[in-house]
C-alpha cells in the first residue's frame, strides 16, 4: 500500500457542499424547462449549430455578427449539433428547425454548477468550512446567479472564466518557490483560464488578466519576472485555443469584432441597476455592503484573502461588458460571495468571538441566506 498516495476523501464538508449545488441544480432545470427560450438565445443556439456542422462549406459566409460569443455559440449549439447528427435524417440539414431549450441551455447549467463547486473550493481553501458553506449557500439560492445558468449567453461563462483564472494565477504564484516541474500544469491551467474566458468575452478576459498580473507580482516577491514569463506563456496558450475554438479561421474571428465599441466604454449605474432588478439582488447587495463595513471596521478582516475577492468585486461591474452592458456586474457575484464568505468565517471565529454574540452571527447568515431562498423559489416558481 502507498501511504504516500494523496486520496481524495468525501466527508461530512463535501456532503453538504453537494446538498447545495443538488438544490441548486435541482432550481436550474425546474426553470430551463418552464422558461422559453428567447430570441437571442434561438439565435445562439442556430448559429452555433452551424459552427458545429459538417455541412457548412469553408469559403461560405460567416454566421457570426459583432458581438459574438464563439465559446456562447459552441456550447449552445453543440447538443443540438450531436443531436443532429444521431438523428435519422441526417441527409437533410436545416439550420432553420427550431432548438431544444434542454439541449441549448444544459451546457451553461454545467458551467453554472462547476462555478459553484470552485467557488466553496476557494472560499473553504481561504476561509474553512465556515467561509465555504456561507458563499455556497448563498451561490447556490442567489436568483441572479440561477437566472443567468439557466441563459444562453456569455455571462455565466465569462463569470467562470474569470473566476478561474484569477484564483488559478494565484495558485501559480504560490508555486514559484517549488521546483519547476510543478509549474508546468498549473501553467496549462492557467492558459486554459485565459483562453476559456476570451473565447466567453474578452473584455473579462482583459480584466482577469490584468487582475492577475497584480497579484503574481505582490506575490512572487524576487521572482517576479519568473512570474511575468508564466503569465506571458499562460496567455500565448490561451490565444491559441482562443483561435482553436474560431476553427483558426481568421474570417470568424473578423466576424465577431471582438473589440467593444465606445458606447460600451461609458461608466453607467446600469450595470449594477441591473442586478438590482432581478429579485433578491437587493439582498445580496446589503449583505455585501454590511460585510464591507466589517472590513472596514476591523483591522483582523484586512488581508490578502479578504482584499482580492473585494476589490474585485468592487471594480468588475464598472468594467465594460463586450457588448453586453449589464453583464460585468454578474461577473462580480462570485467573488462578492467569496469575501462575504471571509467576513463570516472571521466573525465566526471562537478564539475573537464566542457566545451570544457567535449565535446573531450565526443566524444572520441564516437570514441572508433564507431571504435569497424566498426571493429564488420565486423566481423559480413563477417561471
Amino acid at each position: 500500500m502507498d501511504s504516500g498516495r494523496v486520496r481524495f476523501q468525501v466527508h461530512r464538508a463535501q456532503k453538504l457542499a453537494a446538498s447545495f449545488l443538488l438544490i441548486f441544480l435541482l432550481q436550474a432545470l425546474w426553470l430551463v424547462a418552464h422558461l422559453p427560450l428567447t430570441m437571442a438565445e434561438t439565435r445562439n443556439a442556430l448559429a452555433g449549430r452551424a459552427l458545429w456542422s459538417q455541412h457548412r462549406l469553408t469559403s461560405a459566409r460567416s454566421t457570426l455578427i459583432p458581438g459574438d460569443s464563439i465559446l456562447t455559440l459552441r456550447c449552445a449549439g453543440l447538443l443540438p449539433s450531436l443531436a443532429q447528427s444521431f438523428s435519422s435524417h441526417t441527409g437533410s440539414f436545416s439550420i432553420y428547425a427550431a432548438p431544444d431549450r434542454w439541449l441549448v441551455r444544459l451546457p451553461f447549467v454545467a458551467f453554472g454548477l462547476w462555478l459553484g463547486g470552485a467557488l466553496w473550493w476557494v472560499a473553504r481553501r481561504l476561509f474553512g468550512d465556515e467561509g465555504g458553506y456561507v458563499s455556497l449557500g448563498l451561490y447556490c439560492v442567489s436568483a441572479p446567479a440561477l437566472l443567468t445558468s439557466v441563459t444562453a449567453d456569455p455571462a455565466i461563462l465569462a463569470a467562470w472564466g474569470l473566476f478561474g483564472l484569477i484564483f488559478t494565477a494565484i495558485g501559480v504564484a504560490h508555486t514559484l518557490y517549488a521546483p519547476p516541474r510543478k509549474w508546468r500544469p498549473r501553467i496549462l491551467l492557467l492558459g486554459a483560464a485565459i483562453g476559456f474566458t476570451a473565447a466567453a468575452n474578452l473584455s473579462a478576459a482583459i480584466a482577469g488578466l490584468i487582475v492577475a498580473f497584480i497579484c503574481m507580482l505582490y506575490l512572487a516577491l524576487g521572482r517576479r519576472w519568473v512570474a511575468i514569463g508564466l503569465l506571458a506563456i499562460s496567455s500565448g496558450i490561451g490565444a491559441l485555443l482562443l483561435l482553436l475554438l474560431f476553427g483558426f479561421n481568421i474570417g470568424e474571428l473578423s466576424a465577431a469584432v471582438m473589440v467593444p465599441n465606445a458606447e460600451y466604454l461609458r461608466l453607467t449605474t446600469y450595470r449594477i441597476s441591473a442586478l438590482l432588478l432581478v429579485p433578491g439582488g437587493l439582498i445580496e447587495v446589503v449583505a455585501f455592503l454590511s460585510c464591507l463595513i466589517v472590513f472596514i471596521a476591523w483591522p483582523r478582516t484586512r488581508y490578502f484573502g479578504n482584499a482580492v475577492p473585494l476589490i474585485v468585486a468592487l471594480l468588475i461591474p464598472w468594467w465594460p461588458g463586450q457588448f453586453l452592458p449589464g453583464a460585468s456586474a454578474v461577473w462580480a457575484l462570485p467573488f462578492a460571495f467569496v469575501f462575504i464568505g471571509g467576513i463570516y468565517a472571521d466573525l465566526l471565529e471562537i478564539r475573537f468571538f464566542a457566545g451570544r454574540f457567535r449565535r446573531l452571527i450565526t443566524a444572520s447568515a441564516l437570514i441572508v441566506a433564507g431571504a435569497s431562498a424566498i426571493f429564488s423559489l420565486m423566481v423559480t416558481v413563477g417561471a
